[in-house]
This record gives C-alpha cells, structure tokens and sequence, in this order.
C-alpha cells in the first residue's frame, strides 16, 4: 500500500507495544473463569528469558504509581507472589458496549484462552531445550501479552546446572468445551461465565498409539492418549509439579458422551421397561417434538363419555348457546395447569409432584402429593368402570350373547391388563400406543357424528331458552374440573421427553389444544343431541352408550361405538397408570418406577369394580365426588400455576431429589394457601350426594341456600384457584428469586469445582 510523502511514521518496538497493550486491554474482558492459580515462591529463572529481558527496567518491590492506581482498591499481593494480570471480569459479550459485526470466518473457542491466566510451561525436544533452572514458576503467554510497565523484573541469578526433565506425564484435566457443546441445563444465560467441563466426564476409547517413553517419563501412557489430531482446540494438563503451570496435552479420543457433550440421541425401546424414576430425564433420550404433546393428549382426552358431559350441562338447565359458552370457558381454563405443567416438566425432565417440592418444600409437599395419588385413583377407576359400562351395556342393548354382567367383567380385566402393561413399559411405548389410539379415536369421533347427525335439529336446539347466568357459572366449573383439574397433575410427566432446546411455549400451545379440542367437540356435541331431542337427554346423561343405541344407530355401528368408547378409555388408563406410579414414589414408597405402576394399578383395578358394583349413573358421579376433590387440586394448581408464572430460570434439579439442596423442607406460606383454598373452597361448593350434604357451609354462614342460585354454582372451585394463584403472586416474589440465586450459585459450582 502506498503512502504519502508526510504520512505518519512509527518504529516496530512502537507498534509492538501499542499491539500488545491492545491485546492486554482486549483479553481482560474475555468472560471465563480462570482456572485455580498455584502459589509458588519465585525460584531462580531461567537464563534465556533473563536474556529476553535483559533490556528491561528493574522494578523495586513497590510498584510505579501507575500500577498502584490501576490496583486501587484491590488487596495487596505478597512479595513473592506472581502478578497475575489485572483482574479477570466475569461478563458475557452481550455486556460489552459495543457488539462487533462479523467479518468473516471466526475462530473457535479454544481452552488456550481458558489457561492463558496462569504460565504455561512447554516440553520441548531434548537437543533445543535451554538449561532449566530449579522448580519454579516460568513466566507465560500472559507475560508476553501485558504492557512493558507491568511485567515481572528479571531475577539475575546464576545459571542452574542443565538436566535432563521428563516428558510431563499425561492425564485429562478440565477442558472448556465449545458453546455447541454445553448442555443446555449449564449453558450460560444472562451474564453467566462459560462453563468449564471436566474431561472425567467423556469415557476414553482404546488406543493403538505408541506410548510416550523418555528419562523419568512413566512407563506407559494412558490407551486413551492417541497423538495429536487435526482439530480447533489445543489441550493442555496440568502437571504433577506445582512449577509447571499447564502443558500441551495430545487429544485424547473420546467414546461415546452420556448427556454432557451432546451425544446424538436415540429412541428408546418398545418392550425394555422404561430405567427413568424422580430423577430427570437424560438428555440423550430427551427426542421429543412439540408436536408430539398433541397425540399424547388427543386420545387421552377423546372418550365419547364427554358427550354425557355435555348431556348433563342440558339437563341442568342451560341453553345451547350458554352450554357452548360454558364448554369454552372450562376448556380455556384448563389451559392454565395443562401449558404451565407441560412447561414444568420440559425444564426440569421430572414428574410433575416432584416438580411440585419446589413450590411447597420437600417435605410439605407431601400434601398435595398425597391428594394427586386420590384424585389418580379416583378417576382411574371411574375410567375403569366407564369401560365396564359401556360393554355391558352395548350387550344388553344390542341383544349380544352372553349376560351384562360378564361383558362388563371382561371388559374391566381387559382395558386394565392392558393399560397397566403399556404403563409398564413406559413412555416408549405409551407414545406409539397413544399415536395409533390418536388416529383410531379421530376417526371413530368422525364415524359417531355422522351416524348421529340425522338427529340434530338445530332449530328446536336454539329454541332452548335461556336459564340464570349462574348455571353458566356451574357448567364452566364441570367442564374445568373434567378436563383441566383431573389431569393437572399429571402434565409434566409426558413432558419429561421434550428436547431441551425445543420451544416451550410451542410444547404448551400443543398439549392444551391437543388436551382442549376432542373435549370441546364432544361436549358441545353432546349438548347439541340433548337439545335437539329433550327425551333422550337424561339417558345420555345417566349412560351415553345406551343413550347412543337409544337413537337408533345404523345395524354396522355398535361394534365401532364399542371400539370408541373402549379404545379412549384405554388410552386415558394408560396415562392415569404411568402418573400414578410416579406419584406413589414421590410420596417416598420408592418401588421403583415399574413397580409403582403395577402396584397403582392393581389399587385403581380394586376400586374399579367397586365402582361398577355400586353405581349405575354417570351424572351423579360427575356432579358430586369430581367438585370435592376438584377444590384442593384448584388450590394447587394457583400456587404452582403462580409461581411458574414467576420463574425465569429453570428447575435445580437435582435438590428436587434430595433434601439439603436449593428448595426448603417446608414452604409455610404456600403450604398455607393450599389449605386456605381448600377449606374456603370446600365452603362454597355443594354437592347432591348426601354424604357431602357437610359442603356449603360458608354459603349457610350468610344465609345462602347451598342448592340454589349461586349457592348451586360450586363457584368455590375457582374461589380455591384464585386464593393460591393471587396469594403467589403477591408473596412468592422473594422467595422465588432467592431459589433461582442459589440454583445459579449451584449450577456455577457444579461447572467450575473447586480443587
């Protein structure tokens, strides 16, 4: 390039130490943490550096003022301790003030930076290597790099006789890894320093490399050492002598990475029981799309006994139009513990109680484990019996051989045989299971719509007049606890599979319209049938099978109604099952996982056929036990709702399975809104069946008849979910904001140990 005739000129000593105060000013701000410092006493250097730096001004034990002011406020070093350079910051690059555009290829991050803190001293061929002095501390690429005016004096001592030094010996030390290559859960966010992975963690595979001999080398060097390979990132380890620093170090060849260094996942097994338990979900097995919640959910949540749902919101009175808007309400509802459940679950890679330890302690959260395992129970068996029902009366109805009684026998040993077993095996195969049942349900919705369209008269449906707005009230609450609070409890546990990186407001968007739509399809659909034909209305709501065959179905149906009725059931049992084992060793029965599962079964089999002994009609099991139980489990749902909408950074996982760790014992202030909830909650509900006649008695406080009007409109489900979703938001701020601190100081801790 050509220059003119008064251009500015500079001597290299000049541009050479403009270029090193540069680079010094620059790798100051590089955000890594240093690795441990060795103390070492300043031992005899060595004569070709003393020749280096022969030209250099001595400095006196008291530093220029220069550096005084640049040390100011720091705490003075001892005499015989090196100077390590101006204190690293622990930044991140979006902290600077400026952000460089790139202008090309960018270098890749390598672990010589990491170790650039502290000297490096290399081996070097035998035949080149300068006379070394005795062990002592050498000075290292930092040196080189800082301002002339803050290097160490040179030591003028006499040459030390030369001797032979070993190779240094080989073995892995803490590496920092590529960003690419962190795990999500230690990636760094906000203005966290890059995590440094220990090299302990990466199993060696077998080499053929020769091994490395010499005077005072070992006798053999690792198999897992092979020589050096073509790649981005320089190694280095520490040696066994303090003075050394840090040396080159070969690549070693590494095996197969379990979770830490991004191993490439791979699908699990269909028929090998699923090994995961409380603690998280590896990351190598963690496949799973957002898309994927949708079928989860879908069948589960596509039972044609949501038709006699809707059925029972027409006989209490609402019109189409106020049914329709009742439906969408529950549904809408249901979004808040189905999404933020499913979001639980994918940051932590854990069941959904014991995600719940760190809202209410590890030991209060005993609690609402201990009401998860009697809602699970509950509606297991109500699925159970359902399945019963239906064949027995699909049998009855369409004169098939054989009694009721026994048709409704094979059909409950058959759906919980079956349910239990795919339980079992786990989420591999509940998510093939749940696909085809997916797709079999679709189409089967499909064939019922229109087999029974022929009976829709939309004119007499709307005809319906309206009742109090009260009832709406009442209908929203059936619905929400139908489908939202009966599964809230069991979202994060197929959410544990979730690809860490994926989006987690794509994987909530799915699993609640995935939980929402066949609900919402249904039980409007149902309400459209009640309505168009009022004397069919009350049978679909005491037994929607035989509400169905009522109608006179095509001679070819009954066998697909069955298959629909069974099919959903079936699907709903299987996650029911799964939860509940998990639940069972959340509450500390640690069975293990598959023997949990048998065990939940076998207790949701018992009272199953307790259920198909004793009751008959579907409506008076959904309007009276589902609203009790639906109170504390809406008071659960406000707390973890609440302070999941309260967190910014992710779960401590592994405090979630042992005590001492991030979370608390007890969480009193949580632990006392769920109760609040529940005990106002129980006092504003009712419930027909008379051995909860005792519900409703805040309503008989001030003298509200507990039967009608608002008194009837169980309002006290959402009064229970508002106490812990408001009472969260209110005062859970600190508490939330010290566990994230402590997850961070874990999770830096755990990154970067010490010693």
């Amino acid at each position: 390039m050509e220059r003119g005739a008064d251009a500015e000129r500079h001597s290299d000593d000049e541009l050479a130490t403009a270029l090193e105060e540069e680079v010094a000013r620059i790798t100051s701000a590089i955000p890594i943490v240093a690795p441990r410092q060795v103390a070492v006493q300043d031992a005899v250097r060595p004569a070709a550096v003393a020749e280096v730096h022969e030209d250099e001004p001595k400095r006196d034990a008291v530093q220029p003022d220069a550096v005084a002011e640049v040390h100011e406020g720091e705490p003075e070093q001892d005499e015989d301790d090196d100077w390590v350079g101006p204190p690293t910051q622990v930044i991140s690059f979006d902290d600077l003030p400026v952000r460089r555009e790139p202008t090309g290829l960018e270098p890749t991050f390598s672990p010589w930076v990491a170790t650039s803190a502290i000297p490096i001293q290399r081996a070097e061929p035998e035949e080149s290597r300068e006379p070394e002095p005795e062990p002592g501390r050498g000075r290292g690429p930092r040196h080189a790099l800082a301002p002339e005016s803050l290097r160490d004096p040179v030591v003028d001592e006499p040459e030390a006789p030369e001797q032979p030094v070993a190779p240094p010996a080989f073995r892995p030390v803490a590496r920092a890894e590529p960003l690419g290559l962190v795990p999500a859960e230690l990636a760094p966010r906000d203005s966290e320093p890059v995590p440094i992975l220990a090299a302990a963690a990466v199993e060696p595979v077998p080499s053929t490399a020769a091994p490395i001999t010499g005077a005072g080398a070992e006798p053999s060097t690792p198999s897992s050492i092979d020589r050096d390979v073509p790649d981005d990132a320089d190694d280095t380890q520490e040696s066994d002598d303090p003075a050394a620093g840090m040396a080159p170090l070969a690549t070693p060849r590494t095996g197969v990475v379990s979770g830490l260094l991004g191993s490439r996942p791979g699908a699990q097994p269909l028929f090998v029981p699923e090994a995961a338990d409380l603690e998280p979900t590896r990351v190598d097995l963690r496949v799973g799309r957002a898309s994927r919640m949708f079928w989860l959910w879908f069948a589960g949540t596509s039972s044609l006994i949501s038709v006699g749902v809707g059925a029972t919101l027409f006989v209490l009175g609402l019109s189409l139009r106020q049914l329709l808007v009742a439906t969408l309400v529950g549904v809408a509802l249901s979004f808040l513990p189905l999404g933020l459940g499913t979001l639980a679950g994918k940051w932590s890679g854990q069941p959904t109680l014991v995600v719940s330890r760190a809202s209410f302690g590890m030991l209060g959260n005993l609690l609402p484990t201990a009401i998860a395992l009697i809602v699970k129970l509950f509606w297991g068996a109500v699925l159970l019996w359902l399945a019963g029902s239906a064949a027995g009366s699909l049998t009855t109805a369409e004169h098939w051989p054989g009694s009721a009684a026994a048709a409704t026998s094979a059909a409950l040993g058959v759906t919980v045989l079956v349910a239990v077993a795919v339980a079992y095996f786990g989420y591999a195969l509940v998510t093939r299971v749940q696909l085809v049942l997916t797709i079999a349900s679709a189409v089967l919705i499909g064939l019922m719509i229109a087999a029974t369209w022929r009976h829709v008269d939309m004119a007499r449906a709307l005809a319906v007049p309206d009742a109090l707005w009260t009832h709406v009230v009442t209908g929203a609450v059936l619905v929400f606890s139908y489908v939202g609070l009966a599964w809230a409890m069991s979202s994060a546990e197929v959410a544990r599979y979730q690809q860490p990186l994926s989006s987690g407001g794509a994987a909530m968007l799915w699993a609640t319209f995935g939980a929402g739509v066949p609900p919402f399809v249904l039980v409007s659909y149902g309400g459209l049938l009640a309505a168009s034909d009022p004397g069919v209305a009350a049978e679909l709501a005491r037994d929607p099978v035989a509400g169905l065959v009522r109608l006179g179905l095509p001679a070819w149906y009954p066998v697909p109604l069955l298959l629909a009725v069974g099919l959903s059931l079936i699907s709903a049992l299987v996650l029911t099952v799964y939860s509940a084992g998990f639940t069972l060793d959340a509450a500390g029965v640690r069975l293990g996982r598959r023997w949990s599962t048998l065990v939940a079964g076998a207790a949701i089999a018992v009272v199953g056929a307790v259920l198909a002994a004793t009751v008959t009609d579907l409506s008076t099991v959904i309007r009276g036990v589902p609203t009790a139980l639906s109170v504390p489990v809406a008071a659960w749902v406000g707390v973890f709702s609440g302070e999941m909408m309260l967190r910014t950074r992710r779960f401590h996982q592994p405090s979630l399975v042992a005590r001492g760790g991030v979370y608390p014992d007890w969480r009193w202030t949580n632990v006392g809104l769920l109760l609040a909830g529940t005990i106002v909650g129980l006092g504003t509900v009712s419930s027909p069946l008379p051995w909860l006649a005792w519900e409703g008695y805040l309503f008989r406080l001030v003298g509200i008849d507990p039967h009608a009007g608002i008194g009837a409109s169980n309002i006290g489900v959402l009064v229970a979910l508002a106490i812990g979703l408001v009472g969260v938001l209110v005062s859970g701020v600190p508490a939330v904001r010290r566990q994230e601190v402590a997850t961070a100081e874990r999770v830096s801790v755990e990154a970067h140990p010490v010693g």
